[in-house]
C-alpha cells in the first residue's frame, strides 16, 4: 500500500466555528479538510507577505 503524502493532525474547534467552516466548505463545494487546508495556506501566505518567508531550516 502507498504512503499517504499529507500529515494528519487532530484538531479541536469550538462547535460554532466548526459549523461555520462546514458551511463555507459546502458553499465552495469542497471537503471540510480541504477547506481548512486552504484557509491555513492563505493565512501563511498573508503572514509571509507581511513578515517575510518562514525559514524551516532554523
Amino acid at each position: 500500500m502507498g504512503e499517504y503524502k499529507n500529515k494528519t493532525y487532530p484538531l479541536r474547534l469550538d462547535n460554532n466555528l466548526m459549523d461555520k467552516l462546514r458551511k463555507l466548505a459546502e458553499q465552495e463545494d469542497r471537503p471540510l479538510s480541504k477547506q481548512i487546508e486552504r484557509i491555513v495556506r492563505e493565512y501563511i501566505q498573508a503572514y509571509e507577505q507581511e513578515h517575510g518567508e518562514i525559514n524551516l531550516d532554523e
